[in-house]
């Protein structure tokens, strides 16, 4: 059947680290037409390409508008009334094309939770196997891992800085354990971490999974395009009306508007923006909170109350330390040797300084005994790195030490009904003293560590917060005016059951109430995971696409089915008995 080009089976939002997995795997299907949209660019024209195949490369992307939503965090008065960055990929691969790299799935406590509040099919041992399944370990395969499963590379720093060794001796003899896979049988202990890398090229999902079926034809990709609004009939899902960026512009009002629309009733949009953008996106859809869409002029399609609310992310402070033999990066005299000669080490044997993520190092602990699982992460920077879009001058190293799982809970709010405006959103960071509480004992373990025999040769003492701030007064005081972000926000279209009243999704990431409409992302964690939350985003990217495919599949038997009776019914012989 001919179909207009503009008409799809699937719509996906959001080319990151969901995104590119379910383009991939619903695009596997040669019957379907799948439209991916994403409002950056793409990564495969140079310069693009070059930074984000450079493990390093963030720090050339985080400062640009054009890659980086560059979104902020609108701090209370725990946090002194700050506006706390909060980057998020804007092009292909997403957050995935701009982060750490580091591979890190959760506890397994934090999947069996999220099932216990009400979504059956989420505990650590059902989401195992979906982790497994696109996992490449060069370290080889477990229980807990893959070995040429899949797409995803995880492997170890390709030459980890001296630095990074340094902090794992150091931690290990301060008590804690040495930890090669915080991703198998225990997360607690100290550790090299391991990364999305191959052979010490960044693997962000874009290169892992969508690079590869670009050349699908029933594959269409729309970069620097914009998704304005999704298009509702009654309640249900069937379009999106996007601008296309063509003139340059930042908030594209040259570009061209288009309508994709829905093939059908098998028909869905998946929205994969992320944990602002999604939320962001349904709200000027008509679906969230009533009252607060009224206040914009927007239309109620929906009720939603749970739209953008259960904000989460990681609150970050950080101990940090004088590096003077500067082993650590910076843009110094003392390095400009080893940046010079960086370039050739990196491209004769994807060694050195620029196949560093930065963040090599670090782990899990329990900063009070009686915890079911670690409550605090630790990691460990090779540079003096205050935010994601400065590259440091000066010579020294740090750890972040991140709380796991913030008590509080912030929302977000939509600034204006124009879809280019950025949502405003409230961490509520801090405003819980226990929050506070865990991160001044994280800090003192940091101290701890960082008085270790195997850093003393590096250090020249601390930085920050400042030697001579000791009491839990001082501390606080100074954390709250450095407290960051990880970032990692999640939450904000919350997975639950329909009774529970702050729920956006099932628990096959459908939105509640409207047909032909899912979230798949890290804004449907109903909990903030222990840890990283790439490789999380990955796998929930993975499951909605294996949901999508069941349910089309049951479609069409139950279709079969019925056309099977209908055949059966007209084929039947006609009565020829004669009345009693």
């Amino acid at each position: 059947m001919h179909r207009s080009p503009d008409v799809f089976d699937y719509v996906v939002i959001g080319a990151g680290s969901a995104g590119c997995v379910l383009a991939n795997r619903l695009s596997a299907d040669p019957s379907v037409r799948v439209a991916l949209i994403e409002a950056g660019p793409s990564d495969r024209q140079f310069p693009v390409n070059l930074k984000t195949s450079l493990p390093v490369g963030n720090i050339f992307l985080l400062p640009h508008a054009r890659y980086n939503w560059q979104h902020g965090f609108q701090g209370g008065a725990a946090v002194n009334g700050r506006t706390i960055p909060c980057p998020r990929g804007k092009l292909f691969g997403g957050c995935s094309s701009v982060n750490g790299s580091v591979y890190i799935r959760g506890h397994r406590l934090d999947y069996d939770e999220w099932a216990a509040l009400g979504n059956p099919g989420w505990t650590y041992e059902d989401v195992l196997p979906v982790f497994r399944q696109h996992e490449n370990r060069h370290a080889g395969a477990t229980p807990f891992h893959a070995k040429g499963a899949g797409e995803f590379d995880v492997s170890r720093p390709n030459s980890p800085n001296v630095l990074s060794q340094a902090f794992v001796q150091a931690a290990v003899q301060a008590g804690h354990a040495h930890n090669e896979d915080f991703n198998g049988a225990s997360q607690d202990g100290m550790g090299l971490y391991e990364l999305n890398q191959r052979d010490g090229v960044r693997l962000s999902n874009s290169r892992a999974f969508l690079h590869p079926v670009l050349g699908r034809p029933n594959l269409t990709v729309f970069a620097d395009t914009l998704v304005e609004k999704i298009e509702l009939k009654g309640k249900r899902a069937v379009g999106v009306r996007i601008v296309k960026n063509d003139a340059g512009s930042e908030r594209g009002e040259l570009g061209e508007r288009r309508l994709l629309s829905l093939a059908g009733a098998a028909s869905e949009v998946v929205l994969a923006g992320g944990a602002v953008n999604s939320p962001q996106l349904l709200m000027l859809s008509g679906i969230g909170p009533g009252a607060h869409l009224r206040r914009w002029g927007i239309p109620v399609q929906l009720d939603l109350p749970g739209v953008g609310q259960n904000l989460q992310d990681h609150p970050t402070v950080f101990v940090s330390h004088g590096n003077p033999s500067g082993e650590s990066y910076a843009l110094s005299g003392t390095s400009w040797p080893r940046m010079l000669a960086s370039p050739f080490r990196y491209l004769f044997n994807r060694k050195g300084m620029l196949s560093s993520n930065a963040a090599e190092a670090g782990g899990f602990f329990r900063s009070l005994p009686g915890l079911d699982r670690p409550d605090v992460q630790m990691t460990f920077l090779v540079g003096l790195k205050g935010n994601a879009r400065v590259i440091p001058r000066d010579h020294g190293f740090m750890v972040l030490v991140q709380l796991l799982r913030p008590a509080g809970r912030g929302h977000l709010e939509l600034a204006s009904a124009d879809p280019a405006a950025k949502p405003v959103m409230h961490p509520n960071f801090l405003e819980d003293p226990a929050d506070m509480a865990t991160l001044v004992r994280g800090v003192r373990e940091a101290r701890r560590i960082f008085a270790g025999a195997a850093l003393a040769p590096y250090s020249s003492g601390e930085i920050a917060p400042g030697p001579h701030l000791q009491t839990d007064a001082q501390l606080e005081a100074a954390l709250r005016a450095q407290v960051n972000t990880a970032y990692h926000p999640v939450g904000t279209c919350k997975m639950g059951p329909a009774a529970d009243l702050l729920a956006v999704v099932d628990a096959r990431l459908r939105v509640h109430g409207i047909d032909g409409l899912r979230v798949a992302d890290a804004s449907v964690m109903p909990n903030i995971v222990g840890g990283n939350t790439s490789a999380p985003a990955t796998m929930i990217g993975e499951r909605a696409a294996a949901f999508i495919q069941q349910d089309r599949q049951r479609q069409g038997q139950q279709q079969g089915q019925q056309h099977g009776q209908q055949r059966s019914q007209q084929s039947a012989p006609a009565d020829t008995r004669l009345p009693a």
